[in-house]
Parts: structure tokens; C-alpha cells; sequence
């Protein structure tokens, strides 16, 4: 009995991996998909507005409470019955309501100017030097404290909390008493995930992968280069569709007019399989961190049909070689659209983080693309100081499915006179936006490395820049006396209310509100 169940199950995964292969190879899709995360998504609904079983409920009268009029303990201190949702997590639930920190960003960006009643615009009125900096100070201090609270960096380098359950027990942090029916619910699903789906996908993913590497040995022997590159093309075309049924990819392509023939390409950064996403509607030719591993493994199999850049980012040598083979890149029209994610590590797709500027130098149009994963079924994010690369993949495999949105956005074209670091970030501006993600000024290296000072100087400058606006310090200070003042300031690290006081029992002035 066991030996005809394992052969008719092996029939039965033998086709499902052959029809997936022949679909993959014409782009077609059955829909079978989209349906299952239909009824999947269904499926949560009802799972959320299940009650938790109590142990000693003397009766149901709570169940007609509405579920905003119920506390969360009654009056007996006993648990009431409430609506089987997920207690909100730190991404969508702050903490506290940083009202000194928002204070602080307020008066730092604030205009020059300020409009009254009558809608004319006027400077802000001058005041007491040193009653503002004493004041602000403790704004400051008390958004400093916020800050080591909760900050808004650190916590999209972590998972991005779901508003219910999916039934998956990595998502399962801060759910209290499983109901019985979730239970059996959840039983349910994981021998369908483990049992069914994983050995589909995982040949599905071993079959991609080998395909990948035979596929680049033979390619890149072709002599004749425009053979080549059509054979690459429909070769990383197959390759990343079987891929994406690996991991039962739904994926949704916008604006697609505005797809990319070739220069640079960027977009915003949730994991690696990123590029295997794009790669299901188009070919790019790939920039990024020299990995080892599996990743090693595909960038050493991909370079040997088309033309990648992989570099070193802890060699300085490096960083010139690719600015210069980069533009090199650019300039051939023949070859393909190079992929770029300038945020250089992995978001949680809850926003952008800040695009660094060098592969804004060398062109003058780049084509910017905004990726939005759905993570009720799946979070693609890719937590690499936490997980390695193949326990990754395994997550992703024994997950529902993955869901993305793309949105081929317009090419944007580089201002006269404008800097890189301006193009850079009114770029992720855009994809932010199209994308619905929260836009960042903070670079995604901060979660390897510590705050830099040029960063620290860069709010220091905002604080003067506010002081100049608002009191009469750059009226009652000379050029000399400023300078002084930042001094100080850089090099002892004091606040520039003492280095006031100093330059007053040195010069004799006077600090007065005009």
C-alpha cells in the first residue's frame, strides 16, 4: 500500500514540476495562483474573528459586546473573549508618539519665512538668543531619550508585523491562546506546506538552478555576440520563472510601456530575490556585493553569458574600477540594463532608506522602478545579520506564496546644475511615493556601522541654521565668532549655548532679541 502511495505521489509531483517547466518556458500562467491566495487571504479573514477560548467563562453575554467597548480584562481580572487579531507589533504600533522628536524636525526644516493672517510672508520674528538655545536644548534631550526608546531606523531592519495571522509560526510573535479551530487550522497547513508544497519547490528550485548553470556554461562559449545575448536572454527569462514558481510567486507588473531597454535601473531593496522578481518580465545585467555561497555560486554561473559587475565594498580600489566600468556599461547601447539597488542592503518594504549618490554620477537618465511586497502570505524580507542565505530560501519555500507589485515608472532626467546627491534622493522620493513606502533619509548601513560624524555634523548645522533664522545670533557674531562658536562646538563637544557664554566673557557681547 505505502510503495503504490509513493509511486502515484511521485506521478503526481512529476507533473506538476513538468507542466510548471513547460508553462515557465512561454511566460503562461494558469491562474491556479491567484486563486489559492484568494481563498488563502479568505481563509485569514475568517481565522482573525475567531474568540479565544477562555478556561473558566461562566457565560457568553461578553459575546455581544462589541469588540471596541470590551476591555481587555474583565472585572473579574479574568481574560474576555476579543476578536482573534495580532497584538500590533513595533512596525506598526509606536511605542510612544515622539511629539519632542516631531517638535524638533519641525522647527529644524522649517522655511525662512513664515506667512501671517493676512497670507503675506514675513522672517520670523528674532528672539532671545539664549532663552531659545536653553529651551530647544531640552527639546533635544527629551528627543534624544525618544529616540533610544524607539527609534524609526532600527526597526526596518526587522520583520514588518503583520494585522492578522497567516499561519505561520515565524509570524507568530505576540498572539496569545490559540482557539482549538486555529489550532487545527494551523496543523492543517503545515503538513500541506511540508509535505506537498516543499518537495514541489525544492525540485522546482534545483531544476532552475541547474538549468542556470549549464545554460551559462554553454552560452558564454558562443562566439558571435549578438547569438549570445538572445540566448541569455531567453535562458534568465526561464530560469527566473521556474524560480518564482519555486516560491509560488503572484506578481504584478505595471506600466509596463515604461519598461527599460538599457542604461541604469534602480529600485528600492527588500532581498535578493529582488532580481529574480524583475528578471520573470525582463534581462538585466547586475551590480552588487561579491557574495559567497549559493549567491557566489549564480554570480560566478550569470557572468559567464553576459556582463556583470561584482566588487568588494571594504576595498577602496574597488569603488573607482566600478564607477569607471559602470560608465563604460552605460555607454553601450548593446549592452543590457544594468540593475542597481542603491540602498545597498535589505528594507523591510515598509520604506526607502537613503540611495547613495555614485550611480547617480555617471549617467544623466536613470529608469526607477518601485517594488511593494504583500506579506500576509509571506514576507520576503531578508534579515542577512539574523539568517543565512539558504535558511532564507528554505523560509520563502515552506512560506504560502510571495506577492509583489512593480511599477515601471518614467525615466527622470538629472537637472542642469543639479548634484547627484539631490537627483539621488528626489528619485527615491518618486519610487517612495509610487510604491506607498515611507520615505528616509537615513542610510541602511547603519544597522553594520556606528552613526558617522558627518551625519552628527549635519544636525548640528540644521540646529544653526534654525538659530540663524529665529534669534540674532548671525546679526550680533561676526564670520569669525560663528566659526568660533561651531569650533567649539565639533571639537569638545559642548553645547553651543556654553560656547556662547564663552565667546561673551571673552568678546564682552551682549545677546539681546531684536
Amino acid at each position: 500500500m505505502w510503495s503504490l502511495l509513493w509511486i502515484y505521489l511521485t506521478y503526481v509531483i512529476g507533473v506538476i514540476v513538468t507542466l510548471v517547466i513547460i508553462l515557465s518556458l512561454f511566460g503562461i500562467s494558469t491562474g491556479v495562483r491567484e486563486r489559492a491566495a484568494q481563498l488563502l487571504l479568505v481563509v485569514f479573514a475568517w481565522a482573525a474573528q475567531l474568540e479565544d477560548e477562555c478556561e473558566n467563562c461562566e457565560d457568553n453575554e461578553s459575546a455581544a459586546v462589541p469588540s471596541d467597548e470590551i476591555s481587555e480584562f474583565g472585572s473579574g481580572g479574568m481574560e474576555t473573549h476579543r476578536p482573534r487579531k495580532r497584538a500590533k507589533g513595533a512596525a506598526d504600533h509606536h511605542l510612544i508618539q515622539r511629539r519632542w522628536t516631531n517638535s524638533v524636525d519641525r522647527k529644524l526644516h522649517q522655511s525662512d519665512y513664515e506667512t501671517d493672517q493676512e497670507g503675506e510672508t514675513e522672517p520670523h520674528p528674532k528672539k532671545n538668543t539664549v532663552s531659545t538655545i536653553v529651551n530647544d536644548s531640552m527639546e533635544i534631550m527629551l528627543a534624544g531619550v525618544e529616540s533610544i526608546i524607539e527609534d524609526e531606523v532600527t526597526s526596518r531592519f526587522k520583520a514588518a508585523a503583520l494585522p492578522s495571522w497567516n499561519l505561520l509560526s515565524r509570524s507568530r510573535t505576540g498572539y496569545g491562546h490559540i482557539n482549538w479551530k486555529l489550532l487545527a487550522l494551523w496543523g492543517a497547513g503545515v503538513g500541506f506546506r511540508y509535505v506537498v508544497l516543499l518537495p514541489v519547490r525544492f525540485i522546482l528550485f534545483s531544476i532552475s538552478l541547474l538549468l542556470l548553470l549549464f545554460n551559462s556554461l554553454w552560452i558564454g562559449l558562443i562566439p558571435n555576440e549578438n547569438i549570445r545575448i538572445i540566448c541569455n536572454k531567453y535562458s534568465m527569462l526561464t530560469f527566473s520563472r521556474i524560480l518564482s514558481r519555486a516560491f509560488s510567486s503572484i506578481i504584478v507588473f505595471h506600466d509596463k510601456q515604461n519598461r527599460p531597454k538599457s542604461g541604469i535601473v534602480v529600485a528600492n531593496h527588500t532581498s535578493p530575490i529582488d532580481v529574480m522578481i524583475l528578471s520573470t518580465d525582463n534581462v538585466y545585467a547586475m551590480i552588487g556585493q561579491r557574495q559567497g555561497g549559493i549567491l557566489g555560486l549564480v554570480q560566478t554561473a550569470v557572468s559567464r553569458s553576459a556582463h556583470h559587475i561584482w566588487f568588494d565594498r571594504t576595498e577602496a580600489r574597488d569603488r573607482n574600477t566600478v564607477r569607471r566600468t559602470l560608465k563604460e556599461h552605460v555607454e553601450d547601447p548593446r549592452k543590457l540594463p544594468i540593475l542597481i539597488f542603491p540602498e545597498g542592503t535589505c528594507i523591510n518594504n515598509t520604506s526607502v532608506m537613503m540611495f547613495k549618490k555614485g550611480s547617480f554620477e555617471v549617467a544623466d537618465w536613470v529608469h526607477p522602478i518601485a517594488m511593494k511586497y504583500d506579506n500576509r502570505l509571506g514576507d520576503a524580507f531578508w534579515n542577512s545579520s539574523a539568517q543565512g542565505y539558504f535558511a532564507y530560501l528554505m523560509s520563502m519555500m515552506t512560506s504560502w506564496a510571495l506577492m509583489c507589485q512593480v511599477w515601471y515608472m518614467p525615466a527622470m532626467k538629472r537637472e542642469p546644475g543639479e548634484d547627484a546627491a539631490v537627483f539621488a534622493r528626489r528619485v527615491k522620493r518618486a519610487i517612495a511615493q509610487q510604491g506607498g513606502l515611507v520615505d528616509l533619509e537615513w542610510d541602511g548601513n547603519l544597522k553594520r556601522t556606528m552613526v558617522p560624524d558627518k551625519l552628527k555634523n549635519a544636525q548640528k548645522e540644521l540646529f544653526y541654521q534654525y538659530l540663524h533664522r529665529t534669534t540674532s545670533i548671525a546679526g550680533e557674531l561676526s564670520a569669525d565668532e560663528i566659526e568660533f562658536i561651531k569650533k567649539i562646538q565639533e571639537e569638545d563637544d559642548v553645547p553651543i549655548a556654553q560656547a556662547v557664554n564663552e565667546l561673551e566673557s571673552k568678546e564682552g557681547l551682549h545677546l539681546k532679541g531684536e
